[in-house]
């Protein structure tokens, strides 16, 4: 399960934070008056120790934790959180959950999404010294919760998105060589497939004891071929095409999906009825499961919303609208 929009902001996950201010994303927003108290306020009431208890009770067993390179506060503009993610850290070991650590925000910002932290330039490529801070940041990570028994891995980097593909490479075989130093053997290092898996499939190679997992996220609703498809053609898709290509990268090394949801292209969707929604929204999650049946993990994106739909994991089991296979259920 992901726990996204809490210690890095997305303003469409959490729209009321950002209400009466321009900002786009969490550097707009820490310009803005007030915000450091607001984020304080925010980070405390968005998640809960009810909410680690509510995800082990419903058939999960792993959370996966994003944060900016801000997060042991050496950015003068933003809020660090290490507080936060120490009592992250506690609360799952509490409840019997592993932790992915994911550096979901890189300096200059790998991506230029309002997920990274920074929207526009994609700097993190051309400019050293944000990767040597992205590096220093994993190694301060690994250093502080490599004897915790529940980390089960640490993520490299978000979806990185740029043609500059072996910069990328580069630096996720100099994180690895560096991590591997530092962590408990075990533990796994996880790397983004950066939407293009044949060609940073294999980009690292595992030593003995430190497993390598590469990420894919798997979403059938922002592309323009996938807007243009059939609610058959997408039923078959998450759980056919997912299954062939998780097995081709799986040659190599394991695959876990580590963003997935039920949204669907508005094209596909707009005429259906409420029932009729409801009923192929339960038809894509099962979908998507078997396909991902190969995989090593899945992680929802995400846990939580302020508004209960097709991105709200906790809503949709509530609602009825997705079921884990011998998880509880909230259904009535």
């Amino acid at each position: 399960m992901n726990l996204g929009g809490w210690l890095l902001l997305e303003k469409w996950l959490t729209p009321s934070l950002f209400a009466g201010i321009e900002a786009e994303d969490e550097d707009g927003f820490m310009r803005t008056p007030g915000a450091a108290e607001k984020l304080r306020r925010h980070r405390a009431e968005f998640l809960g120790e009810d909410d680690f208890a509510w995800i082990a009770a419903h058939g999960l067993d792993l959370v996966r934790i994003p944060v900016g390179h801000w997060v042991f506060g050496d950015d003068p503009l933003m809020l660090g959180c290490v507080e936060e993610l120490d009592w992250a850290m506690d609360r799952a070991a509490e409840h019997g959950l592993l932790v992915l650590l994911d550096l979901h925000g890189a300096p200059g910002s790998q991506n230029g999404r309002d997920h990274s932290g920074l929207i526009g330039r994609r700097d993190w490529y051309a400019r050293p010294e944000h990767r040597r801070h992205t590096l220093d940041v994993l190694v301060r990570l690994a250093e502080r919760y490599r004897d915790a028994d529940h980390l089960w891995g640490i993520e490299l980097l978000n979806e990185p998105m740029d043609p500059r593909i072996w910069t990328l490479i580069r630096f996720y075989r100099e994180a690895y060589a560096r991590l591997t130093t530092i962590l408990r053997p075990g533990t796994r290092i996880v790397f983004s497939d950066g939407f293009v898996p044949w060609l940073t499939r294999n980009a690292i190679r595992a030593v003995p004891d430190f497993p390598v997992i590469m990420d894919c996220h798997l979403y059938q609703c922002f592309y323009p071929w996938d807007q243009r498809s059939s609610i058959s053609h997408h039923l078959r898709k998450a759980s056919r095409t997912r299954a062939r290509l998780i097995r081709w990268i799986a040659r190599k090394h394991p695959v876990m999906v580590g963003e997935w949801s039920l949204a669907l292209p508005w094209r596909t969707i707009k005429d259906l009825p409420p029932a009729r929604l409801a009923e192929l929204r339960r038809d894509f999650g099962d979908a998507q499961q078997r396909g991902y049946a190969e995989a090593i993990a899945w992680t929802f994106w995400n846990y939580t919303a302020e508004e209960r739909n097709e991105w709200n994991y906790r809503a949709l089991v509530e609602d009825g609208a997705l079921v884990l296979p011998g998880a509880a259920t909230d259904q009535v």
